[in-house]
């Protein structure tokens, strides 16, 4: 924090933060925000999420994230990596930021999950962590060079507002096929369209580029149940579906998924 607390500001006044023991304060107000023992700091206004993305949605994620199943999205990001101040949005159980080298620069991350920040804290990385609000960032203004939203919302006026002229947003979204054999485990249809995301994107970045990402990855067997459950999808499927699926589990995944890039 002491290296890094110019790049953030109060989420309630907006005003600069300074560093005091282990707590940011900002002088104006002394809104004061603690550095707690699991090496975050929580920024929120509002309660985390305690119920929806716990442990154990993340534990199985970040077990297929480890073995592999995301290289070929992470090798096309990696290539797009600029500047020396990367956000991850929405970082979950922080496993994608991890396996990103960054090592010109400092790496930023958030969530509004307690139980995905806290794991993410856990892992052999240096980064700063926080809870925090996606449509009010803790962040500066222009003190992020790469904004990074893998398969997460977005808010496009708090992301150009901490991207300074020429800075990056790379967002990442689920294309028609994305994890087909979980969706039909599951006995779901595949109508997943993304058009919208894509066309609100082309306004806010209409030079944007994009990328088709497809390859199917196989999994290996003692991930195969983790398959089944590292999507919220299974919360919308009955404890007799589930038990049908873990009879016969997917033996591969489908990688489906379309990257845009946004300069500003």
């Amino acid at each position: 924090m002491a290296e890094n607390v110019q790049k953030l500001r109060c989420p309630i006044c907006h005003d600069v933060l300074a560093l005091a023991d282990h707590s940011l304060i900002c002088p104006s107000h002394h809104h004061t925000y603690d550095l707690n023992k699991k090496g975050y700091v929580n920024f929120l206004q509002t309660a985390p999420d305690t119920q929806h993305y716990t442990r154990k949605m993340f534990e199985p994620r970040r077990r297929l994230i480890q073995s592999g199943m995301y290289e070929g999205l992470l090798a096309e990001i990696q290539a797009l990596l600029t500047g020396d101040c990367l956000l991850d949005v929405g970082t979950g159980e922080g496993s994608f930021l991890q396996l990103l080298n960054f090592e010109r620069g400092k790496k930023f991350a958030f969530d509004i999950a307690k139980d995905g920040i806290e794991m993410a804290t856990e892992l052999d990385m240096t980064a700063f962590f926080s809870l925090s609000d996606l449509t009010n960032l803790p962040f500066a203004d222009n003190s992020m060079t790469t904004v990074l939203n893998i398969l997460t919302p977005s808010n496009y006026a708090e992301f150009r507002r901490v991207l300074p002229a020429s800075g990056r947003l790379i967002k990442v979204l689920p294309d028609k096929y994305y994890l087909q054999e979980l969706r039909q485990s599951y006995g779901m249809t595949l109508n997943h369209d993304n058009s919208a995301v894509v066309s609100r994107f082309s306004q806010e970045f209409p030079n944007f580029e994009q990328k088709e990402i497809h390859y199917e990855f196989t999994i290996p067997e003692k991930l195969r149940k983790d398959f089944l459950e590292m999507s919220p999808l299974e919360w919308a499927v009955s404890e007799k579906v589930k038990s049908a699926a873990l009879k016969n589990p997917p033996k591969k995944a489908t990688i489906d998924l379309r990257l845009l890039i946004g300069q500003t």
